[in-house]
């Protein structure tokens, strides 16, 4: 029997950023009932007017929007019972709410409010019985640094502690980078659960320099601007769906033997060489090949990749039964997207 089914009432916190807006989209697809808590009134209006577009059937009885200014603020009384008036009616709570930012100064200023916000919201809703599951966003950057001295497989197991004993040491010396994942680090260990990264857009932007998510960004850049950027190395980097990552937040919801578990989303380590190839073998646009030649079949099979670390996701297999989405799955849905919009008639 699951913990929580439809049409539960789920709160879903930071709901206007990427993984936070895709996650209230599913919810909503699967019959979940869905309260939205993002920042301003502004962001409030925007995402009700994008629910109402792509979600026309949800009543207010379905979805609903909260007002919180600051929901990861540390010690503020007002804060408390701002969180605690929006969960008497709430049954699970999905919190991918955090500060989303590498041009840091000092780390105590993000390190104190990510950890003691968050524990904020736990304390709130263990005041509720009714809040039967909670799912907590991380980052890949909490289990290791991207870039590794040599090649060996991560699991749920690990935690980065390269970044948090390079904070330690340098303090506002360290890199961005670095204070970031250290961050995720602290967060993370304060509560002890987990998910990470994404591909297609949730919402509708006017153009792709509406792009605000450093995925959406990158993949724009790496895949369809003409003329390209300089020829990128062979970087491998652990890949995942945006879709795999909402499904494995509702998967932690609904299955009893998810509980207190940590989990990685990630499907399988790939360059960007390996979705011109895709492109090239599945003749997705004729400018796409023109952009970025395909390697031969010997070139493939040959090309060597430096150190780097492989996420496991043994565990969402084993525990959250997860089929996870290959590059060609990820590229045709992209293909499709931006096409319907009319980004790619230079690649036609």
């Amino acid at each position: 029997m699951p913990v929580l089914s439809p049409p539960a009432k789920i709160l879903v916190t930071g709901a206007n950023g990427y993984v936070g807006c895709w996650a209230v989209r599913a919810l909503l697809d699967k019959g979940y009932c869905v309260r939205a808590v993002v920042r301003t009134e502004d962001k409030a209006r925007a995402l009700s007017a994008l629910i109402k577009a792509k979600h026309p059937s949800a009543t207010v009885g379905q979805f609903d929007c909260a007002v919180i200014p600051d929901i990861i603020a540390p010690g503020c009384p007002l804060q408390a019972d701002a969180i605690e008036a929006v969960l008497h009616d709430i049954q699970g709570i999905v919190h991918t709410a955090t500060p989303v930012t590498f041009d840091l100064e000092d780390p105590e200023e993000y390190i104190r409010p990510a950890v003691e916000g968050t524990l904020g919201i736990l304390r709130s809703a263990a005041k509720y019985p009714e809040i039967k599951r909670i799912v907590i966003t991380s980052s890949i950057g909490a289990v290791a640094e991207s870039i590794v001295e040599e090649s060996r497989i991560y699991t749920d197991e690990d935690f980065n502690e390269v970044a948090v004993e390079a904070v330690k040491r340098l303090g506002k010396a360290a890199s961005g980078m670095q204070k970031y994942n250290a961050i995720k680090v602290l967060a993370e260990k304060a509560r002890q659960r987990t998910l990470t990264l994404a591909q297609p857009i949730p919402d509708d932007p006017p153009s792709p320099e509406g792009f605000v998510t450093p995925s959406a960004i990158m993949e724009w850049t790496q895949l369809f601007v003409s003329p390209p950027p300089s020829p990128h190395p062979a970087v491998p980097f652990n890949y995942i769906d945006i879709r795999d990552v909402v499904e494995m937040h509702v998967r932690a919801l609904e299955l009893p033997q998810a509980g207190g578990e940590r989990f990685i989303a990630t499907s399988h380590v790939c360059t960007w060489q390996d979705w011109y190839d895709a492109a090239a073998d599945m003749n997705l646009l004729p400018g796409l090949r023109r952009l970025h030649p395909p390697r031969s079949a010997e070139q493939r099979g040959a090309t060597e990749l430096p150190p780097h670390p492989v996420f496991s996701n043994e565990k969402a297999i084993r525990k959250l039964d997860m089929v996870f989405k290959t590059v060609p799955e990820t590229l045709r849905a992209l293909v499709d997207d931006f096409g319907a919009r009319g980004w790619l008639k230079h690649l036609e």
